[in-house]
């Protein structure tokens, strides 16, 4: 059976789909023909490697069966293998006999590609793939720096290694695609991978996290990734399991359906419109759904969203109502600070020392030329920002230089202060809890106990936002530490279960009110 005489019998979309997946530099839609797109495919082919590494061990295997004659091949079981190499156009379902087999042109093309296969190194690939694909077939789209992170923690592999095999391997490319992405909260364009089945609902799912997102990760196990790789859901979970097989048994073609409850639970849609669709293909008329669509409900309540960042229903309704609890917690313990600053005196007294070493700074380095600080009022915070980066990471020899020089003329009690900002530590921090007196910022092994300057610092960041990620400067002030005034903060959720991290922290740490 040749695939070129029988190529009307495909569709163009299903072809392009695939050949845009397989051929590097494709054309246009409207610029190639099914025949065309076949024997460029082909090209790709006749260079055997290239079909061991667009195909995965079990794909590899079910090819072997068949050239081994082994009639196993033909059992319904290998559905997936067929379903992605019949994708791949490597075999295709023969009219005359009804089987399953390898088209005349892929035959000995495909001997000698499973004559190459190192299959070790073919596993080796397709752990990594159960991990990053799946991952990204879960949320929709998934930041690459994120999918790098978490395949080289669980796999235990370099990252390099993680980055090579998504830059190379041409199973991750069937599946994926790299784009970039602007995160407003970044304010940068990041690399992301999309899942290639959803690329056509990105707009919508960008929609549906704006509405429902929260910041989250899959809570699955490298088991249940490797269903999600191998089938259209995680079939360990025995609802799912349950539903998909009652799924298959209804006298129609589900895979259609299955592509529909896919996009649903990406999205976490109303499924009322899912089941009305269902519902009205014509065989199905005269069946009563309601116990199906009952077990529809909890399968997909146990589904993984994209919208949700990884979560299913049941986990994020859990989620919020932890949320809700924790917030009510927070309401009912919060005591508002009273005296959490330094003062008005001492607050003058501070910014007139600090910016005079920030003003040092500045004509030492010519960052801003000619731009004033000393006894300056209502300066910018983001004008500042460089020079202060610049004065921490030179504090020492700055401090020194300016107290022998002493260019404005500060008594002696004002310089041993400022020799003291030696000791200060430029870090990133989370601002953990209020206290009445106090604000705790703390790094993963200490918190200190600091003092707002003129101002009570929750009368700048609301209670209801910690915890909550800032870069700032803690330094020694007289009797206390406190901050050097100017907070640049993360905009970012750093979600629940960070929340409760850093209470339990809080907690237990050391509290520190020196330096």
């Amino acid at each position: 059976m040749k695939i070129i005489d029988n190529i009307n019998m495909y569709d163009k979309d299903g072809v392009f789909d695939s050949y845009s997946r397989i051929v590097e530099d494709f054309k246009d839609y409207d610029n190639v023909t099914r025949k065309q797109m076949i024997k460029e495919m082909y090209k790709v082919y006749e260079t055997p490697e290239n079909i061991v590494d667009l195909c995965t061990e079990r794909e590899l295997k079910y090819l072997k069966m068949y050239f081994d004659g082994d009639e196993n091949y033909k059992s319904r079981k290998y559905d997936w293998q067929q379903k992605t190499l019949m994708k791949k156009y490597l075999i295709g379902l023969d009219l005359e006999t009804h089987g399953i087999v390898p088209f005349d042109e892929s035959k000995d093309l495909l001997k000698t590609a499973l004559a190459k296969v190192n299959w070790n190194k073919v596993k080796k690939k397709d752990k990594i793939n159960e991990v990053i694909v799946s991952l990204t077939k879960i949320e929709g789209s998934c930041a690459i720096g994120l999918l790098v992170e978490y395949a080289s923690e669980v796999l235990k592999i370099s990252k390099s290694e993680i980055i090579d095999h998504i830059l190379n391997n041409r199973v991750f490319q069937y599946y994926e695609s790299v784009d970039e992405k602007y995160i407003e909260s970044l304010k940068d364009n990041i690399p992301i991978a999309i899942y290639n089945d959803y690329y056509y609902l990105m707009d919508e799912l960008d929609e549906a996290r704006a509405k429902q997102g929260v910041s989250a990760f899959p809570n699955v196990t490298l088991k249940d990734l490797k269903s999600y790789f191998y089938n259209d859901f995680n079939m360990n979970n025995k609802t799912i399991k349950k539903f998909y097989e009652e799924l298959r048994k209804l006298p129609f073609f589900y895979n259609n359906a299955i592509s529909e409850i896919k996009a649903f639970a990406l999205l976490n849609k109303d499924r009322q419109i899912l089941k009305e669709e269902i519902a009205s293909v014509p065989i199905l008329k005269n069946y009563d759904l309601t116990d199906f669509f009952k077990l529809m409900d909890k399968a997909m309540d146990e589904m993984p969203s994209g919208a949700l960042n990884g979560l299913t229903p049941n986990e994020y309704k859990k989620r919020k109502e932890e949320e809700a609890r924790l917030a009510y917690e927070e309401t009912k313990n919060y005591i508002p600070q009273t005296d959490a600053n330094i003062g008005q005196k001492n607050s003058d007294q501070f910014y007139k020392l600090y910016f005079a070493l920030l003003d040092y700074t500045n004509q030492k380095y010519q960052i801003k030329k000619g731009y004033k600080i000393y006894k300056k009022q209502n300066r910018n915070p983001k004008d500042l920002y460089e020079i202060i980066e610049k004065l921490w990471k030179n504090q020492k020899e700055i401090i020194d230089e300016f107290i022998s020089k002493n260019p404005y003329k500060l008594n002696d009690e004002e310089l041993e202060i400022i020799k003291e900002f030696k000791n200060g530590i430029r870090n990133i921090y989370i601002i953990a809890r209020y206290e009445e007196e106090y604000t705790a910022f703390m790094t993963p092994n200490k918190t200190y106990m600091i003092k707002g300057v003129n101002t009570n610092v929750d009368e700048i960041i609301p209670y209801n936002e910690l915890p909550k990620a800032v870069i700032t400067t803690i330094l020694p002030f007289k009797d206390h530490l406190i901050y050097d005034g100017i907070i640049v903060s993360y905009p970012i959720d750093l979600g629940m279960e960070f929340k409760k991290i850093v209470a339990k922290e809080y907690q237990n740490n050391i509290k520190y009110y020196h330096l």
